[in-house]
């Protein structure tokens, strides 16, 4: 007498739960993928965002050197950065704004420190949160500064 050997029944039957199986771990590493890739085009266009607000925040900066804060429903150097800012999947973003001298002292209000010849500085600060369960918070920073002439 030989072997035993599975009837016909019962050996589709292996392989279709083993193709299942193999479908389950190619589907998660598919999604994987594309969610990543969906994160990735999030996160680089948050970054962009974040850059160009605070660009903006600068150059309205040197424009505008004394609005430092809203007086008689004005925009001032914050809002000005805030109204661009697009960010998808992150806190609420840190704005902050800094005037140096041209010998590196920083200013403490803004006013009659910002002057010709002085830098604006802003910087804006975000945590990224990814839809990918295993990528974590990615901290994102953009600074600006230019010079007021």
């Amino acid at each position: 007498m030989g072997a035993h050997r599975p009837s016909m029944r019962h050996s589709s039957r292996r392989q279709r739960g083993q193709a299942l199986v193999e479908y389950a771990l190619v589907m998660v590493l598919l999604v994987l993928i594309l969610f990543g890739t969906i994160d990735f085009a999030r996160l680089f266009f948050t970054w962009s965002s974040l850059a160009n607000a605070a660009r903006e925040g600068a150059r309205f900066g040197t424009v505008h050197p004394k609005w430092w804060t809203a007086a008689h429903n004005m925009p001032n150097i914050e809002s000005r950065t805030r109204a661009l800012l697009y960010t998808l999947g992150t806190d609420t973003p840190q704005v902050e704004i800094h005037c140096f001298h041209a010998h590196g002292q920083t200013s403490g209000d803004g006013w009659n420190f910002c002057t010709r010849g002085n830098q604006i500085h802003v910087i804006v600060r975000a945590n990224f949160h990814s839809w990918t369960p295993i990528i974590p918070a990615v901290p994102l920073v953009s600074t600006a500064t230019m010079v007021i002439e």
